[in-house]
């Protein structure tokens, strides 16, 4: 790619702080970077090569997309602390994008969508590419991406363990 082809990079667009649903916005930020301490899974991986572990991603993308609505949910007194929210969960999409919506329970009203991203902190490539291009017609402001890094419990085997979540907004980093 030359320079004259390299498209420009993305101009961040946040929500604006009048938005009605600013400060959910906000909470729910705040409650994906407390992923690391209710992150639990019954998965116990061993066998596999060192140079092969990026190779989990996919695996553990679906339970990491289980465990952020689980979490999200079980938390919920941190990002609705009024209850404003009562007649709104947070669903997993596999296979659909964004990975998780918090929508209605009865309807398809979505307040905000999460894209998650696992990288394995001993991936061959230095940091996460992410693959793919957003358009701002795909996504709203609200719309976050949560980088999560992940390890093996005993480095090469064991349980995968998550460290703090790296997020952004679709528009830009933080």
């Amino acid at each position: 790619m030359t320079a004259e082809s390299r498209p420009a990079p993305p101009v961040r667009e946040l929500p604006e702080p009048s938005w009605e649903h600013y400060a959910l916005y906000r909470n729910v930020r705040e409650a994906l970077a407390t992923l690391p301490v209710y992150f639990r899974t019954e998965t116990h991986i061993a066998g596999v090569m060192a140079t092969d572990l990026h190779t989990l991603n996919t695996v553990l993308g679906a339970t990491l997309e289980e465990q952020v609505v689980r979490t999200l949910n079980l938390i919920r007194t941190t990002w609705d602390p009024e209850g404003r929210y009562a007649l709104f969960s947070f669903v997993r999409q596999p296979q659909t994008f964004p990975d998780v919506r918090l929508k209605r329970v009865a309807g398809d009203e979505t307040l905000m969508g999460i894209e998650l991203k696992g990288w394995s902190l001993l991936a061959k490539e230095a940091e996460p590419s992410l693959r793919f291009q957003v358009t701002p017609a795909a996504c709203a402001k609200q719309d976050l991406i949560a980088v999560v890094p992940w390890v093996l419990g005993n480095v090469i085997s064991g349980s995968p363990m998550i460290l703090g979540a790296t997020l952004a907004a679709w528009r830009g980093p933080d």
